[in-house]
């Protein structure tokens, strides 16, 4: 099938944009890992998982844009948007993100002491009333045990 050459620019940019997001999932994916040190059979069961999540992303993306053509334009425009979204935009998006997901962490955490702390208050009161209701209590124990031994 012979396709024009506005088809076939308008499927090779369409690949190109597939590139950079495939590069975007790359980066959200190193910056989601970077945060913790798996151990190697959960590096490679997430490296598996982000191949699938990056070929279903294409080849439904392909399947949307261009029919799942597949000519060597299609490959060309994956590649070039991959090495331009490395090469242009990787390092702020991955900033940014970094950024984002530590602020994103803290508000988190804040709203947990939030919550938290009148809990803690609690607990700590309470044990301080179990702690003096002992207390009175042995003391009158003791008192009462005094008064039968005077007797």
């Amino acid at each position: 099938m012979v396709l024009d050459i506005n088809t076939q620019l308008i499927y090779f940019f369409s690949n190109v944009f597939c590139g950079i997001l495939v590069g975007l999932l790359f980066d959200i994916y190193r910056v989601i890992r970077g945060f913790r040190t798996p151990n190697k059979i959960l590096t490679a069961i997430s490296d598996i998982l982000f191949w699938i999540m990056a070929s279903l992303l294409t080849f439904i993306f392909m399947l949307i844009t261009n029919n799942v053509n597949l000519r060597y334009y299609t490959f060309l425009g994956l590649f070039l948007g991959l090495y331009f979204y490395f090469l242009l935009i990787s390092r702020l998006f991955i900033g940014s993100l970094r950024y984002i997901v530590y602020f994103t962490i803290k508000i988190i955490r804040l709203f947990f002491r939030i919550i938290m702390s009148p809990l803690i208050l609690l607990r700590r009161l309470s044990f301080n009333i179990s702690f003096f209701i002992r207390r009175l209590s042995r003391l009158i124990l003791s008192k009462k045990n005094l008064r039968k031994q005077e007797f």
